[in-house]
């Protein structure tokens, strides 16, 4: 059986096909979830190093062009995905809505498991700049950095199986556990401050000062904070 469902402020329906008998484009980290192949066009699929970042053409009898344009992004968060965003998201085509006139906002799904803090702060401030939607959806996992991005966008929406998780902002610095892996350290080295003043710059100033009290509640580089689409919903963190 086919499901769909219509995200918030989108135009797109998402597909979920256990046997699709017609071509099918799946969002990058998103297992069954994505498009009907048929009215799907890649115009770009990047792989930098550990980052794949897709530019994505979607039919839309809504948009006057008859067409609307996504970015996936799956991988690190890092120096190459914000290089990556700069240069794509002033290319991309902007769907202008036939009921009213009004230019929708262009829609940038997320699925890592991290990568640099700045580069979190950086993406997510670009994402503000450019008015995005940024959404997790089927069985994606935004996590540490990529969740910090996340919360750049305008309009934010999580659906089904996507995660988000948060942790405190560590160093490594070389440091060795007694077992002998890599250790971490979450002293303050003026993190706090920063992601502090972003939360509120993104968030209500509740919203924000809750979110900082639990994000460094978990010192950890793959543990944290982890919300589904409902807690996040709950907790003020996405605009639908």
């Amino acid at each position: 059986m086919t499901k769909k469902i219509v995200p918030f402020l989108s135009f797109i329906f998402l597909v979920s096909c256990s046997a699709p008998s017609a071509p099918f484009h799946r969002i990058l980290g998103a297992k069954e979830w994505g498009f009907s192949g048929e009215k799907t066009q890649i115009l770009l699929d990047a792989k930098i190093d550990k980052l794949q970042i897709r530019h994505v053409r979607l039919d839309e009898e809504e948009c006057v062009s008859g067409y609307e344009e996504i970015i996936e992004i799956a991988g690190e968060i890092g120096p190459d995905s914000t290089e990556a965003i700069k240069r794509l998201l002033p290319q991309l085509h902007h769907c202008i809505k036939k009921s009213d006139g009004r230019r929708a906002s262009n829609s940038v799904y997320l699925s890592s498991r991290g990568g640099l803090l700045s580069d979190g702060f950086e993406m997510g401030r670009i994402f503000r700049k450019h008015e995005v939607s940024t959404i997790i959806t089927g069985w994606q996992v935004c996590a540490s950095s990529c969740a910090i991005a996340f919360l750049g966008g305008k309009y934010r929406s999580m659906y089904h199986e996507g995660k988000l998780m948060f942790h405190a902002p560590y160093t490594t610095d070389g440091l060795r556990s007694v077992y002998g892996g890599l250790s971490i350290d979450c002293s303050d080295r003026g993190q706090v401050k920063d992601l502090g003043n972003y939360y509120n710059s993104v968030l209500d100033d509740k919203t924000g000062n809750y979110l900082l009290k639990r994000t460094m509640s978990y010192c950890s580089s793959s543990d944290g904070w982890v919300l589904n689409a409902d807690g996040a919903k709950l907790l003020g963190l996405l605009t639908n």
